[in-house]
């Protein structure tokens, strides 16, 4: 029987809290009981925006993506979605070449809310690829219209910040942590962090250094089961990783 994999997204706690998270389930499974398809596995972003490509970086999407590289889904298989921007709000440019990098892998991709079935072979065809398009482009710019919004809100908070000398957020790098309104180092996780450079100084590449830490079951940082190696590369690319932080 031919397998199918859902994926299912969201973004906001209001979303967490109503039925988004059943609707998309149960659209998947009931598409898959209506075409014969074996179920075998759901990959969740809850509260995970697709707007900057976390998704596909540090998330469920992104051990999916490192599954059909390694061959561990097989060609045929199918992948449901509620809708294109579930997989991804960035920018055209870098949607449709994810969107493309999984179809020419040999998966199909079936969005549930309009039943479209896309393949390596059907987005020849003109008019379903610029229905593709059309809908990244529209996600991508709802997206970018909340984004300067939440920019204007954020630039009102530094303000504040810069009077009361305080932090606006908890939210830091996965090695700190906010405590009696300071950052502090969380130890454990910083080791990784330096042990990740270090591999790097002595030559290993991020694959290797993934391969390492996946292989003693380090407890990688974030939501993810496994480390990837989308995640090494944004670490050692992290200009925080030596304090600098806005």
């Amino acid at each position: 029987m031919t397998k199918a994999y859902s994926y299912i997204r969201f973004s906001t706690k209001a979303q967490q809290d109503g039925d988004s998270l059943k609707r998309q389930t149960d659209a998947a499974q009931k598409y898959a009981n209506e075409h014969g398809l074996e179920l075998v596995s759901d990959y969740k972003d809850l509260g995970i925006s697709g707007y900057r490509g976390k998704n596909a970086a540090e998330g469920a999407l992104g051990e999916f993506l490192s599954a059909v590289e390694e061959g561990k889904v097989s060609k045929g298989s199918y992948l449901l979605v509620e809708s294109l921007d579930r997989l991804s709000r960035n920018k055209i440019s870098v949607a449709l070449t994810q969107f493309l990098r999984i179809l020419s892998s040999g998966i199909n991709i079936v969005t549930l809310m309009d039943n479209q079935c896309y393949s390596s072979e059907s987005v020849d065809n003109t008019m379903q690829l610029i229905i593709s398009l059309t809908i990244m482009s529209r996600a991508h710019e709802e997206s970018k219209t909340k984004g300067i919004r939440s920019a204007s809100f954020w630039l009102s908070k530094r303000n504040e910040a810069r009077e009361t000398k305080k932090p606006i957020t908890r939210r830091c790098p996965y090695w700190l942590e906010l405590d009696d309104g300071k950052y502090k180092v969380i130890p454990e996780k910083a080791v990784i962090v330096q042990e990740i450079f270090q591999a790097v100084l002595d030559g290993h590449g991020a694959t290797s250094i993934v391969k390492r830490l996946n292989g003693r079951s380090e407890k990688p940082f974030g939501k993810s089961k496994y480390w990837q190696k989308s995640y090494v590369e944004k670490i050692l690319n992290n200009r925080s990783v030596y304090g600098e932080m806005q």
